[in-house]
């Protein structure tokens, strides 16, 4: 049985990787998914890989958050809920019944990926789950990300990898220190593009699209899968020569402003990084 709509698989082809697009799928009822195997697959991974996501909501949409203090992500699954805070399991990819389903997944994507970025690399899979109205803060990843809804609802709203949303100063923040947050606005909120997920709804995020979420009431559950493709490797290679060429009076490279792949620039900072220059 496919896990993913045949029908809702050509607009994917259609808007990837440019645009976000919205699918359907069939992983609602997945067995692997439900809380009580999720608290299983906690169990079973290190310690490292089960932590806290989001910040508790007042107001649906881009709320203030509340500080709290921490819980133990692994003993807030155990109990089975509800939690201030949410639950991630990074890397189920690990545990091979979680391998094998996103494998399945990937097998059903790669003819649309495949064809638009070459084949999907450095891919892995999260479990979101939360009981509670929570956020995640405005943000990007450095990759391409499927997201999908399994239990409850959320949404996310989506802008594009450009300024005034994401520039070359936060890119390359990210390179050196990992960071992925960014500058909230209160005017952005109303140029983002706001997609309701529910079970069975899934979206697909154009690489380091800048997004929020907000999850719904009750019990809340998704399944992100990201990876890189050559050319988004070539990028963060050649970002990361940007402080080498402002030292030699050179313009750095900005992936907002070239379009064209910087295959050159790529290949001078991996030699670079040899050399311990980069």
């Amino acid at each position: 049985m496919s896990l993913l709509d045949p029908v809702s698989v050509p607009p994917l082809a259609e808007a990837y990787p440019c645009a976000p697009a919205r699918l359907r799928h069939y992983l609602a009822e997945e067995p692997l998914l439900s809380l009580p195997a999720l608290a299983d697959a906690a169990r079973v991974l290190p310690r490292s890989e089960v932590g806290e996501w989001g910040e508790p909501c007042e107001v649906a949409g881009l709320p203030r958050a509340v500080p709290q203090a921490p819980a133990d992500p692994l003993a807030l699954l155990q109990s089975g809920g509800p939690g201030r805070r949410g639950v991630v399991l990074r890397d189920l990819m690990r545990l091979p019944g979680y391998r094998a389903l996103v494998l399945r997944l990937v097998r059903e994507l790669e003819p649309v990926i495949a064809r638009a970025t070459g084949p999907m690399q450095a891919l892995r899979a999260r479990a979101f789950i939360s009981w509670t109205n929570l956020r995640t803060p405005f943000h990007f990843n450095p990759a391409y990300m499927l997201l999908l809804q399994i239990r409850g609802d959320r949404v996310l709203a989506a802008y594009p990898a450009a300024p005034p949303f994401l520039d070359l100063a936060r890119r390359e923040a990210h390179l050196r220190e990992g960071t992925k947050r960014l500058e909230w606005r209160p005017e952005l909120a109303a140029v983002g593009h706001q997609h309701v997920l529910a079970p069975g709804d899934g979206l697909c995020l154009p690489h380091a699209a800048p997004h929020w979420v907000h999850s719904g009431e009750g019990l809340s559950i998704a399944l992100a899968l990201s990876w890189q493709c050559r050319r988004t490797r070539a990028e963060a290679d050649a970002l990361a020569l940007n402080p080498l060429l402002r030292k030699v009076g050179l313009p750095p490279y900005d992936p907002a402003v070239r379009r064209a792949a910087p295959w050159l620039r790529a290949a001078a900072s991996r030699a670079g990084q040899r050399l311990g220059l980069v």
